[in-house]
């Protein structure tokens, strides 16, 4: 299929606040859920020796949403992994309540920037690997570079992942899985407010707004070719990049697909450990 990077609500920096919630809250439950787990591993495999690499002991989520699915990440990275790490969560449009409730969970191990944080040029004493998990669809791929060019820049780690596949078949099971989501699960997800309420199933403004979304996030998906063309564009040295996609088995046998895309300094630990694995 090929990409097209049309209108999505939760872009609009107009888009009320109880949608741009509705978006993010949904977007949280849903990569936390326990048919994702085993995604969330991969994840954290994959997180794991970047951090080692590159000496990170605090990930730096950008465009955090709701906060995505760090704290079950960050729980496998530690309990599982025997690598404990730090997360600060940053968002242009922080989700305030959601931050305080990642806050809460996370014993200490999570905290949240509640200024506007901007991807593009993230603060130089926010020291540490950025994450972005689907989040790099929103942008056209001039933006998609510059922000990318601004961790190059920076010389910090950037991980981009991104559960979605452009594909007919995953368009279709978007769709689906977009509108249940939405009306079954809404008492579960965040808080229900009365405007969330008629909103969601009076007058149903939010499926609908969700359902568009989910549906043009799969059209946005940048495959791996691509994110690795994206990068390959930023022109950064003494930078490696890598590009690729894992699938997982998720309900009734449907494989769930992730594409990601991984940028570091070169540094003498990294060329260490790449010269041990080709060795290995």
């Amino acid at each position: 299929m090929p990409r097209f990077h049309l209108f999505e609500w939760e872009d609009q920096p107009w888009l009320p606040v109880v949608f741009r919630d509705f978006i993010t809250d949904h977007l949280r439950y849903f990569l936390t859920m326990k048919l994702r787990e085993p995604v969330n591993r991969a994840v954290a495999e994959h997180l794991k020796p970047l951090l080692i690499s590159t000496g990170s002991t605090r990930i730096i989520d950008l465009c955090a949403g709701a906060g995505g699915p760090l704290l079950n990440v960050r729980r496998i990275l530690a309990d599982e992994l025997d690598q404990p790490v730090e997360i600060l969560l940053t968002d242009l449009y922080p989700n305030i309540e959601a931050f305080k409730l990642c806050e809460a969970a996370g014993g200490g191990a999570i905290k949240a920037r509640y200024e506007p944080t901007s991807a593009f040029d993230v603060p130089s004493d926010l020291q540490g690997l950025r994450t972005l998990f689907t989040a790099l669809h929103h942008f056209k791929p001039e933006a998609a570079q510059q922000l990318l060019a601004d961790a190059a820049r920076k010389r910090q780690p950037i991980a981009v992942f991104e559960p979605l596949e452009r594909s007919p078949r995953l368009f279709l099971f978007t769709g689906i899985f977009a509108l249940w989501h939405a009306f079954a699960l809404t008492p579960y997800v965040g808080r229900m407010t009365v405007q969330r309420f008629l909103l969601t199933y009076i007058i149903p403004l939010c499926p609908a707004i969700i359902l568009w979304d989910g549906l043009v996030s799969v059209l946005r998906t940048y495959t791996p070719k691509e994110l690795m063309g994206l990068a390959d564009g930023v022109g950064a040295k003494d930078y490696e990049w890598k590009a690729g996609g894992f699938e997982v088995r998720g309900p009734f046998g449907i494989m769930m697909p992730t594409t990601f895309l991984i940028g570091c300094p070169v540094t003498p630990a990294h060329q260490a450990m790449a010269v041990e694995s080709s060795i290995g």
